[in-house]
């Protein structure tokens, strides 16, 4: 096995965890760009072959039920594949980046009451799930509860099914009750253990408190004490807790339905309680109010209270947002914001939705929405500038993020978004200002390095964007869009060696990185490699054969090797897939010309014209063959309108070689054009 790869294509960038049981990996998968990922190694017990043999279908029965449990809630770390190699089990798992409960109950620092009963009810909703496969976890603690950054979500990861099917082992008794201990897991011994989680979340217990814990039990019940004289707990969250944590698992809460019933109708409780308080101090203030009600009536509107139908069709929504089923959440949306026409928040999430779909319009309508029932929502308007860059609408892009950065000094993504927008409209400085500021504010904002790279590169700062393709490299040594933009910029500097090494380490990466497969292409035929050129553009057809540029570019290296009929194929294939194709056409002129089939030429030259008029190569190639045809008028018409394109288009030598052509045209003594056609690849 490659000490640096994983079933062959899991680059290990780091190890998590390197215990007795087996090691965990933080890898990316070389076959999908930019995909982070967690390998956990499974050593079996024994290295018997009938032993290993019905672990291993055990193994493939666990993975097989867990993939579809991912697959079913977003809020399940997700199984993406397994495998086993030299006699030893490996999953490979979803990376969620976030920061465990770990960090969030701290020692000394007890979370809110309904911190918690969030915190519990966000995970029940997860276990009920779970439960409905079959599946329990084998080990809920504070670690295994990640908060995912992008939506601060509770997300339970490191289900312990296979530990039970393959090491047969049992850690972190903290969180375990003792029927777990003793070998005779139950459903509801998730309960207990997310019960224990709780105590340790409202006291602010770390794991050795907790396990002191357990050895405080009642002389009498037998049952743990949890709940010290000083801490003040709301008496029916308590019994809930109590439920939860019972000894004897018969006597506890059977199902995780159960404990999400219980803690909604405390909530509900709760909830009438203030409304309750709410409609009292109306009823005071109102009675005062009637002397003052023009000045300070506005200050008493409530907002409305959200109904259960609301809040459950939102979290639907939500849900399917975040599965990517887009269609199906603006449904849910739509439902909410008919329920509730002055909820904010589900227009902000319906906009996102049509972002997802590319509808910018309805995107951009609903951002609006959302700014107009809460103009301080400063999201509202990073979305909304989203929809505007969507629509090639770049100033209103610009203005939103500004207001965006207005409310929220401190958000990079509206700064690199503003970067987007500037770079747009040609504002290079405020457009590296800004891809500065996000990198300021997020040091390893890798996207952010890469775009002012690319702007850099266009400003012919070329040293100081290769500076930002290392710097990507160095927080990512795996990120293959920055070789293939660095390759691009050495091959800018006739570095073509450097670009080649570029590209190449790119294609490792990503073996089905097509951009990479067809620069390489094309250093290898300027360098004269034939070989090498034609396999580049050969792959690249593997990957898609439907890709235009991979025909094009490799009927321009046939060309160049005079396979005239082989580069008349590649550009027929190209026009096949795209008939208004004008580099095709033009090229194929150029291949028709030089096998002296000059009405064919004429013909594609001519239809390179007609598809786009401001096309300057077709005109020069027209040019050529009218010269060859005696057409001097036609020809030196030709040379004009190609030297005017070509002036306006900054291309200083082909001006040279059409004012050139028409001196010769325009001379009777000179002696006859001996110009080649130009080729191109766009």
């Amino acid at each position: 096995m490659n000490s640096h790869f994983l079933d062959g294509h899991y680059r290990i960038l780091k190890v998590l965890n390197d215990g007795d049981k087996g090691k965990t990996y933080l890898v990316e998968d070389t076959n999908l760009l930019g995909s982070e990922l967690i390998v956990k190694q499974l050593c079996p017990p024994s290295k018997n072959p009938q032993t290993l043999t019905i672990l291993s279908h055990l193994f493939a029965s666990k993975a097989a039920t867990l993939e579809k449990l991912g697959q079913e809630n977003d809020k399940i770390q997700k199984l993406v594949a397994y495998f086993e190699e030299n006699e030893e089990f490996y999953i490979v798992q979803e990376f969620i980046p976030g920061n465990s409960l770990s960090d969030e109950i701290i020692q000394g620092q007890p979370l809110s009451e309904n911190q918690v009963i969030n915190l519990l009810s966000e995970i029940l909703e997860i276990l009920v799930i779970a439960h409905s496969y079959g599946v329990i976890h084998r080990d809920i603690q504070p670690a295994n509860i990640i908060r995912r950054e992008s939506d601060k979500k509770l997300v339970l990861v490191n289900f312990g099914t296979f530990n039970e099917a393959i090491t047969n082992t049992v850690d972190n008794l903290e969180y375990m009750p003792i029927e777990q201990v003793n070998g005779n897991l139950k459903y509801n011994s998730n309960i207990y253990a997310l019960g224990i989680v709780a105590i340790a979340a409202l006291r602010g217990l770390n794991a050795k408190e907790i396990s002191n814990l357990q050895s405080q039990k009642h002389k009498l019940t037998g049952e743990i004490v949890w709940r010290p004289k000083s801490l003040k707990v709301n008496r029916k969250l308590e019994k809930i807790i109590n439920k939860m944590v019972r000894f004897d698992y018969r006597k506890r809460y059977q199902y995780a339905t159960e404990v999400l019933d219980d803690l909604k109708k405390l909530t509900n409780v709760e909830v009438q309680q203030k409304q309750d308080d709410k409609k009292l101090l109306l009823i005071l203030t109102g009675i005062a109010g009637c002397i003052t009600l023009g000045v300070g009536a506005w200050q008493l509107r409530l907002p409305k209270p959200v109904s259960d139908a609301q809040q459950t069709l939102y979290q639907h929504g939500i849900n399917k947002y975040e599965s990517g089923n887009y269609e199906e959440a603006v449904k849910d949306f739509n439902q909410v914001i008919e329920l509730d026409p002055q909820n904010a928040l589900a227009y902000n999430k319906r906009g996102d939705a049509y972002y997802r779909l590319g509808d910018y319009e309805q995107a951009q309508a609903d951002s609006s929405q959302a700014i107009l029932l809460n103009p301080q929502d400063a999201n509202a308007y990073f979305d909304r500038g989203f929809a505007f860059y969507g629509l090639s609408k770049y100033k209103e892009a610009i203005a939103d993020y500004t207001q965006a950065i207005k409310l929220n000094s401190e958000n990079a993504y509206a700064y690199y978004g503003r970067g987007l927008a500037r770079s747009q409209v040609k504002d290079n400085k405020g457009a590296i200002g800004d891809f500065s500021k996000a990198i300021a504010l997020k040091p390893e904002y890798t996207e952010a390095y890469l775009q002012r790279g690319i702007l850099r590169r266009r400003l012919k700062q070329r040293l100081a964007a290769i500076q930002d393709f290392d710097t990507i490299i160095k927080i990512n040594p795996s990120d293959a869009k920055a070789y293939y933009q660095r390759g691009l910029t050495q091959s800018v500097n006739k570095q073509q060696y450097a670009a080649l090494k570029d590209y190449a380490d790119a294609i490792n990466i990503n073996p089905k990185y097509i951009e990479a497969f067809l620069n390489r292409g094309d250093i290898y035929s300027e360098l004269g490699n034939k070989v090498e050129a034609t396999e580049d553009y050969n792959t690249i057809l593997e990957i898609d054969p439907k890709f235009i540029a991979a025909y094009i570019h490799r009927g321009i290296h046939r060309f160049s090797f005079g396979n005239y009929k082989g580069a008349i194929e590649d550009y027929t294939e190209a026009l096949k897939l795209d008939t208004n194709n004008v580099a095709a056409y033009n090229n194929r002129g150029n291949a028709y010309l030089e096998l002296g089939n000059i009405k064919a030429a004429n013909q594609d030259y001519s239809r390179a014209i007609a598809i786009n008029a401001n096309n300057a190569l077709a005109y020069y190639n027209r040019g050529i063959i009218r010269t060859k045809q005696k057409n001097k008028q036609g020809a030196i018409a030709d040379f004009k309108k190609a030297a005017k394109l070509f002036q306006q288009q900054g291309e200083k030598d082909s001006y040279q070689d059409a004012q050139r052509e028409i001196a010769i045209l325009q001379n009777k003594s000179a002696p006859a054009p001996s110009t080649r056609p130009k080729s191109g690849k766009r």
